[in-house]
C-alpha cells in the first residue's frame, strides 16, 4: 500500500502517531506499506526521537514541497503551522496583517495552505506507480489536501483501492471560522470534499459523527470506525519519580488554547487549595495560548512544560496522580474524540474530562464510566476534584481494544476485504 501523509518523522505532535503506529505493525498482518511525504515540510514541532519508530520494512519516498507559510512568516504573520482556531476573545484586536493572512489562506488556499503539494505529487505518484504496481493507496488528512492527492492518483489509477482516513472533520471544522471564507471558496470546499468521499472505496473515522457529515444515511457502510489509540511499547519500562504526598499532580499534555479555556477548572482549582490539606498543582505540558496564560499567570499552582517529545511525554502522563482532558468549547468538536484520550486509560490514571454535551466525547466517557462535566462549571470540577483525589469513583477502562496492534489488525481486516477481488 501507499500512505499518503503530511505528518512523518522527524515531525512531532498528535497528526504523525496514527499512521507512524499503523505502518509499525501492518507488515504483521501482510501489508508492506509505503510512505509518501513531503521533504520539507513546514511542522509547527519536530520529534526527531519518532525516526527510531520507523519500521524497518517501510519504504519512505520524498520530494519537496513549497509552503506559503514560510512567505507568511517571513512578512510577520502568524505561520499555517500554528493553531489558529476557535479563539473565545474578541478578533477585532488582531493585526490587518493577520486578519488579511487568514482571509488569503481562507479564499486562496482551497483547502489549505499544502494545496501547491498536489499537483506535482499527484504526477511523482502517478510516475511511481506506473513502476511499482501497489494493491491500496490511503491518504490521511489534515492536511485535507491530502486527499485531493489521492483522487488525482484514483482518477488516473481507477481499479486502485483508495483508503481515505478523516482524524478530524473536514468541511465543518472549528477553525475554518478563523479565515473568513467566502461563499465561493467554502462552496468549492464542500465540492471537494464530496468528490473526495464519492471516489474513495472507504471512508475511515476517528469519531462516530463524522460520517454524518461525509456521507447520507444510505451510503454510511461506505465509512468505518478505526479510532485512534495507544501502543504498548511507548509503556513500557516506564521509570518511576519520588513524588510529594501533600501535593496532587494533575497533567494536561498538548496544545491548550482559546477554545480549550476552561474558567470553571482554574476557579474550582483555587477554591480547592484555599480550603483543602492536599494542594493541586495543574501541569501544562505544550504550548499554551495567550488568552489561558493571561488566566492563569499569577497562579501558583499552575505549572508550564515546552513540549516534550512523545517518549518523554509518555514518562511525565504515567507520573502525574491524574490526568487533564479539555475538549474545544465549539459545535465542530463535538464531533471529535481527541486522540489523547486513548493514551490517557492505557495509563490507568483518574481522568478529569471537561467537555461538551452531547459530543462523541461526551458519549464516549459516558460508556466507560468516567465523569465530566462542562467548561464553566466550576461545582461539577470541585466535585470530580473530590474523587480523583480519593482515587475513588472511577470506573476501571480496559484499553486494549485501543492498543496499536489490535487497530491495524481493525485496518488490515478492512484492505482485505476491499482487494479481495482486486
Amino acid at each position: 500500500m501507499l500512505i499518503i501523509t503530511y505528518y512523518w518523522p522527524p515531525s512531532g505532535g498528535a497528526g504523525v502517531q496514527r499512521w507512524l503506529k499503523f505502518s509499525k505493525y501492518l507488515h504483521k498482518f501482510g501489508w508492506d506499506p509505503v510512505v509518501f511525504t513531503p521533504g520539507n515540510p513546514d511542522v509547527p514541532v519536530e520529534d526527531v526521537s519518532l525516526t527510531e519508530e520507523v519500521h524497518e520494512s517501510v519504504q519512505v519516498l520524498k520530494i519537496p514541497i513549497f509552503e506559503p507559510s514560510r512567505v507568511i512568516s517571513f512578512l510577520g504573520g502568524k505561520s499555517s503551522t500554528t493553531r489558529m482556531g476557535a479563539s473565545t476573545k474578541s478578533r477585532n484586536k488582531t493585526s490587518f496583517l493577520n486578519r488579511f493572512v487568514r482571509w488569503v489562506r481562507g479564499n486562496v488556499f482551497i483547502p489549505d495552505a499544502r494545496i501547491t503539494w498536489v499537483k506535482p505529487a499527484v504526477k511523482f505518484a502517478n510516475t511511481w506507480l506506473s513502476e511499482n504496481p501497489i494493491d491500496a493507496i490511503i491518504t490521511t488528512g489534515p492536511p485535507h489536501s491530502m486527499h485531493l492527492i489521492g483522487l488525482g492518483i484514483k482518477k488516473a489509477n481507477p481499479d486502485l483501492v483508495w483508503l481515505s482516513d478523516f482524524r478530524d472533520p473536514w468541511s465543518d471544522m472549528d477553525y475554518l471560522d478563523d479565515f473568513h471564507m467566502g461563499k465561493r471558496a467554502k462552496n468549492k470546499l464542500i465540492a471537494m470534499e464530496k468528490m473526495v468521499v464519492q471516489y474513495s472505496d472507504k471512508i475511515i473515522v476517528t469519531s462516530p459523527s463524522v460520517v454524518n457529515t461525509l456521507l447520507d444515511h444510505s451510503d454510511k457502510e461506505k465509512a468505518t470506525l478505526i479510532p485512534n489509540g495507544w501502543d504498548l511499547k511507548d509503556f513500557q519500562n516506564i521509570p518511576a519519580s519520588v513524588q510529594d504526598s501533600t501535593v496532587f499532580i494533575i497533567g494536561h499534555f498538548g496544545s491548550l488554547y482559546g477554545s480549550r479555556n476552561a474558567p470553571g477548572l482554574w476557579r474550582a482549582v483555587k477554591k480547592w487549595n484555599q480550603a483543602e490539606r492536599m494542594k493541586i498543582e495543574i501541569h501544562l505540558v505544550g504550548s499554551v495560548g495567550d488568552e489561558i496564560k493571561l488566566e492563569v499567570n499569577k497562579e501558583k499552582y499552575v505549572k508550564f512544560t515546552p513540549s516534550l517529545g512523545h517518549k518523554q511525554a509518555v514518562i511525565k502522563m504515567m507520573n502525574c496522580d491524574a490526568l487533564l482532558l479539555v475538549q474545544n468549547a465549539t459545535d465542530a468538536a463535538r464531533k471529535c474524540t481527541p486522540g489523547k484520550v486513548f493514551e490517557y486509560i492505557a495509563c490507568e490514571k483518574p481522568l478529569l474530562s471537561i467537555c461538551n454535551e452531547p459530543s462523541d466525547l461526551a458519549s464516549q466517557l459516558e460508556n466507560w464510566g468516567l465523569p465530566f462535566c462542562g467548561h464553566e462549571d466550576e461545582d461539577a470540577v470541585y466535585e470530580i476534584l473530590k474523587l480523583i483525589t480519593k482515587k475513588e469513583g472511577q470506573h476501571k477502562v480496559d484499553p486494549t481494544l485501543y492498543e496499536r496492534k489490535a487497530l491495524t489488525q481493525k485496518l488490515a481486516t478492512e484492505l482485505n476485504i476491499l482487494t479481495k477481488d482486486r
